[in-house]
């Protein structure tokens, strides 16, 4: 260690003044210049300090370990050490995980976040002892000590105060470093030859905790607990208790050693929320907790995957038929790559006809996709869609793929439109009854609704509140326009799992369908209207008999079934028209149309005369009807109720129909008439018996 004149200025045993330390090293060295040299770099002289008294070396080495441990560790870099040959090594433990890489993998796995703290700390201080060691007059024992000796006074620099701090296991504000834990650390960092070997050998122990798998009783416990009653500790504990005392009765030592509840909590707490919710819960519920894949649409072209699901509305709507509230089914169907509602369909129930409407109306405005994706309800999957040769997919060249039963995250996509559009349609109506509805509100709407639509149906008269029910139940063409106006509204706001544009909005749906239109030149199949109407009419195979062909209890005849007696045939069928359908032989060639009753005629030709005659029978029917009326109305002494304005007009029809003007008959009259009718029957008892049948 060299020093120069100005650094030795103010020792205490040194001359005062630079000129008389000058003079009097001079004296020193003279005989002895191995202990004198020019410094690299300047004019100045330095002197190595062994030829200072002893007291100003102490001073100076002072001051060095001081500068030294106030500098950043890769300012000196500390020697490679490499690792002795310890005697043993086949028996300690360094030796074992060397042998052993997994067993070292998993024990470097194991270790928490406060445990490398804790390693990294000492690493850092046994890196100062090396570097102190390799200064001249310096071993790593003095170094040691000198480190020990500034950390219980205080005189650390900041840095290796807190990794002092940090090295010490066991926390308390009386603990400091010691010599004997710094050389236990030193002689560990010896050992190891890596940085995951010293990393393990420093980090500190920690209090090992009961392992679940370790407690004898859990699985005993889990079998009262895991049940999809939906049971709760308390419960399953108290029955738990109950077997245990009866199967260990009179065993005091089993008896004393059964859990409390206590126990039993903490070792809940333990477990896995998937190890816990098994035998609970089942099927898609219990999917939620396991792992998924999340799959890439945005790579696939435009109309490549269509994904359709119907969903019951959570809402009243009045019935087009007969007007009573019910909850229709509505089906959506969107492009998968672009989040695009191609198609949609409102139906009564979940059924092939709706799915096939909404896919007409899709193929008819988006073109014809390549695969279609539902789920395995009875609407989906069926002969009208999939069978082979009749099937409308199939003849379209539509692969249909089904998504795993019970499994709706698969079809997530799809079941997230559920929730956000058609949730959200229901929700306009104030006959809506699901998720947030007000409980309370819901049930006093659908009582109201039920006391209305009784007083109709029995003809009473409706009181204000019925009244304003009846006007807020919505009728199907507003929900339709609705329905409309939120295909538009999501079709054309930001999706958040479209990608970005330059603005930092997300794409909506429409404009990333034209965006991928655009970039990929894809092209888009179109069918005609005769294509459309054809293709979406079902087939099904039918035998021939005598020109008629039976579907769904209605007979439909042509004459040039005439040749196909006994044969099969194809029959498609209108899901809006059953006036006609139109028959194909089974390689699909066109036969002809046949048409619903086309063969009906009447049994016997209606002569003239019995025409009349059913006349006579009306008249004289209502003749009697009015003077039964008559005579009612004599006993009527008080005037008729007026009636009130009727509320049901859009939603229930009701025929109205003119009274028959009844004319009066003189008793002449009706004696002719009735002796006219007389004198025809006997006419046509008389023409019977000439033309026997």
């Amino acid at each position: 260690m060299y020093v120069t004149i100005s650094e030795l200025a103010g020792l205490p045993g040194l001359p005062a003044t630079q000129q008389g330390l000058r003079y009097s090293l001079k004296k020193i060295v003279g005989n002895t210049p191995d202990l004198v040299r020019k410094r690299p770099g300047t004019k100045a002289f330095e002197y190595h300090i062994d030829c200072l008294p002893q007291d100003v070396q102490k001073i100076l080495r002072a001051r060095q370990v001081k500068a030294m441990l106030s500098t950043q560790p890769g300012d000196t870099p500390a020697a490679e050490v490499t690792a002795p040959n310890a005697k043993g090594s086949d028996e300690s433990k360094i030796a074992v995980y060397r042998k052993c890489p997994a067993l070292m993998e998993e024990k470097l796995g194991s270790l928490t976040s406060a445990q490398r703290l804790t390693a990294d700390a000492r690493m850092a201080l046994v890196a100062e002892v090396i570097r102190l060691g390799q200064l001249p007059g310096f071993t790593r024992a003095k170094a040691l000590r000198e480190i020990v000796r500034q950390a219980q006074a205080g005189e650390l620099p900041q840095r290796l105060a807190d990794a002092a701090a940090a090295a010490n296991a066991k926390k308390g504000a009386s603990r400091s470093l010691s010599e004997i834990s710094l050389k236990r650390w030193l002689a560990d960092f010896n050992k190891a030859n890596t940085p995951a070997e010293r990393l393990m050998l420093l980090a500190p122990g920690k209090r090992q905790s009961v392992k679940p798998e370790e407690i004898k009783w859990l699985p005993e416990f889990l079998r009262f607990y895991r049940r999809p009653d939906g049971r709760g500790i308390q419960e399953a504990y108290d029955d738990f208790a109950i077997e245990w005392s009866e199967r260990f009765q009179g065993d005091m030592v089993m008896i004393a050693a059964m859990p409390s509840y206590d126990q039993v909590c903490y070792a809940m707490d333990k477990l896995p929320i998937v190890v816990k919710q098994k035998g609970r819960v089942t099927g898609s519920e219990f999917r939620q907790y396991e792992g998924f894949v999340r799959r890439d649409w945005e790579s696939l072209p435009v109309n490549y995957v269509w994904i359709g699901d119907g969903h019951g509305m959570k809402m009243k709507v009045a019935h087009p038929d007969h007007g009573n509230p019910f909850s229709p089914e509505v089906t959506f169907i969107l492009d998968g790559c672009c989040r695009y509602i191609v198609g949609w369909s409102l139906a009564l129930s979940e059924s092939v006809i709706a799915v096939a409407d909404a896919m007409r109306h899709g193929i008819k405005n988006n073109g014809k996709p390549f695969l279609y994706y539902s789920d395995n309800g009875g609407g989906e999957t069926n002969n009208t869609f999939d069978a082979d040769i009749t099937g409308i997919l199939p003849r379209l060249g539509i692969d249909h793929r089904l998504g795993i039963p019970e499994n709706p995250q698969g079809r997530g996509i799809i079941e997230r439109l559920n929730r956000t559009l058609a949730m959200r349609i229901s929700r306009q109506f104030a006959t809506y009854y699901g998720t947030g509805a007000d409980r309370s509100t819901v049930r006093r709407t659908t009582k109201a609704l039920m006391s209305a639509t009784n007083a109709v149906a029995k003809g009473k008269e409706l009181s204000v509140k019925q009244q304003q029910t009846l006007r807020d139940l919505p009728s199907w063409d507003a929900l339709i326009a609705e329905i409309e106006s939120g295909v538009e509204w999501y079709n054309n706001r930001p999706h958040e799992s479209l990608p970005k544009r330059g603005n930092g909005e997300h794409f909506t749906p429409a404009q990333f369908r034209r965006y991928k239109l655009e970039k990929e030149a894809t092209e888009i199949e179109w069918l005609s209207d005769l294509e459309l109407r054809e293709m979406f009419m079902p087939q099904i195979e039918r035998s021939v008999s005598r020109c008629e062909v039976r579907l769904f209890n209605n007979l439909y005849y042509s004459s040039e079934l005439n040749h196909e007696h006994g044969n099969k045939v194809l029959v498609n069928y209108d899901i809006h028209d059953a006036t006609k359908v139109i028959i194909r032989r089974m390689d699909g060639s066109f036969i002809c149309e046949a048409i619903w009753d086309g063969n009906k005629r009447q049994a016997f030709p209606v002569t003239a005369e019995y025409h009349q005659r059913q006349q006579r029978i009306k008249g004289m029917k209502a003749r009697g009807e009015e003077k039964v009326r008559l005579a009612e109305a004599e006993n009527v002494h008080t005037l008729p109720a007026p009636q009130k304005e009727n509320w049901l007009q859009g939603n229930v029809y009701r025929p109205h129909t003119a009274a028959p003007v009844m004319l009066a008959e003189t008793e002449e009259a009706e004696y002719m008439e009735d002796e006219y009718l007389n004198n025809s029957l006997d006419m046509l008892e008389q023409n019977k018996r000439k033309n026997v049948i």
